[in-house]
């Protein structure tokens, strides 16, 4: 009985997952737009205060903050990353 409860809740983080990479995806297509306009302006493509904002309002709305945060960190990096190779 606990296997399939297991399982079940596997299936649960699967499709959250699933989720979790369409918003992704959904964030780098927007990000490209964000990249054309900072390239336009000559606007740097790391901004230290709109990662602190970021992070603050991650924590503001995670139960999860620490967490959160981390994660967050590391979008945040691989975009920059992204935003420096287009």
């Amino acid at each position: 009985m606990e296997i399939n409860k297991l399982e079940t809740i596997r299936e649960e983080i699967n499709k959250t997952d699933e989720d979790l990479i369409k918003l992704l995806d959904k964030r780098f297509e927007i990000v490209k737009t964000v990249v054309k306009i900072k390239k336009e302006k000559g606007i740097p493509f790391f901004q230290a205060k709109r990662e602190q904002e970021i992070l603050n309002r991650v924590s503001n709305l995670s139960k999860n903050s620490e967490s959160s945060q981390n994660i967050f960190k590391v979008i945040m990096k691989e975009t920059l990353k992204f935003e420096e190779n287009l």
